[in-house]
């Protein structure tokens, strides 16, 4: 059973008592560029909202209290977009897959009329290509997952202007006419970086592993990194290679530099790779060195075999497809959906790993969002802070 484990990773000391960024439906994705993978019958023109129901005072008064309530979701004739700038890497396709789920209730259920995909290359000309087929095509909602966070703001700021919101999520933009749920990635992965760096007595040498080549939330990874480095003199890189978030790619990559390599104490890595890097040391005949899991099946299952290994798995779940997906929904049926969104990430401790055994090789541990836990948990909060 798959479950998500969200926390919050304090300020104070609490890293250490913790110790230790796929079946999707073929015909919906295609890793050609601005390729649609589903066409709805007819062409949406941008419609006003759906009236909103009426809360109930217990609602509000749960609203106000924090609490956890349950919201009608009106029958609506949306079309609803998803542009992935890439498709290239396990935790895209769950994202992907994610969304694809939750969208194909909501038509089921009559909450949207249609929804469609187009995945990708990585490059910021194919998604501005496919943001302009999605205008065009007079969708009433794009959601994105974003090649850049400045090079896609004219497009977006066409499809605003068209009366067409715009949802980027995880790899976000830096546009106020789009609505942005976003991840504190550079809080968590410095706390990260320091935990493991107060493991080896802030000294050691440190082999950095980037993510997602030109992504916003893999420069901030870095400079989180980077800066319990800066932070601390002893510790000394002495490699830095892309792994695209990609266990086979960061595999290949470090087989690379491992030959010349004496000595590793830490690897700084963003996740997608853990899997590759412990393979590429293990072949090298070399100690896995201290990293930050990724909630992968695994890495889950190698880490629980290991004696004495202490670090966190921690990762932005690929389900927030699913929470892009139904805050659309939200926004198009009128709810008051504040502009930024913050996502928290998952956090999965040694004594909770156990859990998540049972987690096949390639997935990701995580659960699809429902709509009222993205009002409860993710609305809700925005519109109180």
């Amino acid at each position: 059973m798959k479950k998500t484990v969200v926390m919050l990773l304090a300020l104070t000391a609490s890293l250490s008592l913790m110790a230790g960024c796929s079946n999707a439906q073929e015909q919906k994705q295609t890793e050609a560029p601005a390729q649609e993978t589903k066409a709805p019958e007819t062409t949406a023109a941008p419609s006003e909202a759906s009236e909103k129901p009426a809360e109930t005072e217990e609602t509000e008064a749960k609203e106000a209290e924090g609490g956890s309530s349950s919201y009608e979701i009106p029958q609506g004739d949306w079309v609803i977009g998803l542009s992935n700038s890439y498709y290239g890497n396990t935790w895209r396709k769950e994202m992907v897959d994610s969304f694809t789920n939750v969208a194909e209730e909501a038509k089921e259920k009559g909450y949207i009329k249609d929804y469609i995909i187009q995945n990708g290359d990585g490059t910021v000309n194919a998604q501005i290509a496919q943001i302009n087929s999605f205008i065009l095509e007079g969708v009433d909602a794009i959601c994105i997952n974003a090649a850049s966070s400045t090079a896609l703001n004219s497009v977006i700021d066409k499809a605003v202007a068209a009366g067409i919101p715009v949802i980027a999520f995880d790899s976000t933009v830096d546009n106020e006419n789009a609505y942005c749920m976003d991840f504190d990635n550079y809080s968590f992965y410095y706390k990260m970086g320091d935990y493991m760096a107060k493991n080896c007595g802030y000294k050691g040498n440190v082999v950095v592993v980037r993510g997602v080549s030109g992504s916003k939330p893999e420069e901030i990874m870095y400079n989180a990194y980077m800066k319990v480095v800066e932070e601390h003199p002893d510790l000394k890189v002495v490699a830095t290679i892309v792994g695209e978030a990609d266990a086979t790619v960061a595999q290949e990559e470090l087989t690379k530099i491992l030959p010349s390599l004496d000595k590793v104490d830490m690897v700084f890595n963003q996740g997608g790779d853990t899997w590759g890097i412990i393979r590429a040391f293990e072949q090298a005949g070399m100690e896995v060195p201290l990293m930050s899991g990724d909630n992968s099946g695994e890495f889950i299952k190698w880490w629980v075999e290991q004696e004495n290994y202490d670090t966190l798995s921690m990762r932005c779940a690929p389900v927030c497809g699913s929470a892009a997906l139904w805050t659309a929904v939200n926004i198009l049926n009128g709810e008051d959906v504040p502009k930024k969104l913050p996502l928290g990430l998952s956090v999965i401790t040694r004594d909770e790993a156990d859990q998540y055994t049972d987690l096949e090789a390639g997935q990701i541990a995580g659960e699809d969002w429902t709509n009222d836990k993205v009002m409860n948990e993710i609305i809700i909060p925005a519109r109180n802070k």
